[in-house]
């Protein structure tokens, strides 16, 4: 803190709490989404850590306060979340800087550092306090958030960039700390970016909740069924290093997995065949493809005698082979009933699918994870 410049610091408090007037996007998994990454990787790129770390972290929380009427606490978590985050990216990316010789490669390296670490310690503190108000996982939580919308992320480098070369050829203060409030006055674009984004989300969510009320009127326990395998397809898909947007849509498509049985018998040899051709139709336009391809083939068989196109092996989408091991396993459990000698012998048979049914890699992989929640519940108790 000696070494803050009380001008920069100064200035970067009025930027960031200008800011604030941006209002906030309503966020459909909870929460709100503050739209003033491209400022902050502005200001890291052009200004030293020490100054980053009071301007963003004082005028963030003065911002949240004044404008966006954030209770104390809350704007002084977020406020001191960010400047913390756009500290570290400050130093991550001048470390870089440093390695390069000036110019726009420089830049280049630089602002593509710090939109990488702003967002892996940023997304950090936030699931630490995820974890500690709510009991999220910390892990899942802060890879999930750490992964989604890189695209989105990566479009507040070029704006810094641009904006950091003018700032280095005046030279000014002044003048860089007018490029930093230029990068603020064009927030309202990247705000209507991430809110088109979020109502897209959103519009998502409520077809998929339409869809499952009208299943629960056929099957109760079909919204708990699809939830539990949707946890549990995530969990494993994230173990084999799935694409966090895949992960999404066999999510979505766990959920969705059974809507073909609006449309035909549910008993039956043809059943799992009809339902999963029938179903896919009645996502064909579904805002995700991924999601009818997946409900399509999860009910192929590794060796080939599943339906509703006899694929096996590889050819069958791996989306679909980990849904239908999640869904094996969850009717196992249903019907072995519950205890641990219940959970056993739902284990043994799900094992026991293993290269018929079910690809054995990620029969394995999804007893790995049953493993790993096993032991975390009995270190817990």
């Amino acid at each position: 803190m000696p070494h803050s410049h009380a001008v920069i610091v100064g200035g970067l408090v009025l930027v960031f709490m200008a800011a604030g007037l941006v209002p906030p996007i309503p966020n459909p998994s909870g929460g709100s989404t503050f739209p003033v990454n491209n400022v902050k990787i502005v200001a890291a790129l052009i200004w030293l850590p020490q100054d980053v770390l009071l301007g963003v972290g004082i005028g963030s929380c003065l911002g949240l306060l004044l404008f966006s009427k954030s209770e104390l606490w809350r704007a002084g978590n977020n406020g001191a979340g960010w400047g913390l985050a756009t500290a570290a990216a400050a130093v991550a990316g001048h470390a870089a800087a440093a390695r390069i010789e000036p110019g726009l490669l420089q830049l280049a390296v630089a602002a593509v550092v710090i939109v990488g670490i702003n967002r892996i310690v940023n997304e950090g503190i936030f699931a630490v306090y995820k974890h500690l108000r709510f009991g999220h996982p910390f892990s899942a939580t802060w890879r999930q958030n750490v992964i989604d919308q890189w695209d989105i992320q990566l479009l507040a480098a070029p704006m810094a960039i641009l904006l950091a070369g003018i700032a280095a050829r005046v030279g000014n203060a002044w003048a860089a700390l007018g490029l930093t409030a230029v990068s603020a006055i064009a927030l309202p674009i990247p705000r209507q970016e991430l809110a088109s984004y979020h109502r897209s989300q959103q519009a998502v969510g409520e077809i998929v909740e339409a869809v499952v009320r009208v299943l629960e009127g056929v099957d109760p326990r079909a919204r708990e069924h699809g939830e539990r395998v949707g946890d549990l397809a995530t969990a494993v898909g994230r173990r084999l290093r799935v694409p966090e947007a895949t992960i999404r849509s066999m999510r979505l498509a766990a959920r969705l997995h059974d809507v073909g049985t609006l449309a035909g018998p549910s008993t039956g040899p043809e059943a799992p065949a009809h339902h999963a051709s029938a179903g896919s139709e009645i996502l064909a336009r579904f805002p995700d493809p991924l999601v009818a391809r997946i409900v399509r083939a999860h009910h192929e068989h590794w060796d080939g005698t599943g339906a509703p196109d006899g694929r096996r092996g590889r050819r069958i989408p791996l989306a679909a082979r980990i849904l239908a091991a999640a869904e094996a396993y969850e009717e196992a459990r249903h019907q072995a009933g519950t205890g641990p000698r219940a959970r056993a012998k739902a284990t043994q048979r799900f094992r026991a699918m293993a290269g018929s049914a079910l690809d054995p890699r990620v029969v394995e992989a999804l007893i790995a994870v049953l493993a790993d929640r096993q032991a975390g519940a009995v270190s817990a108790s």
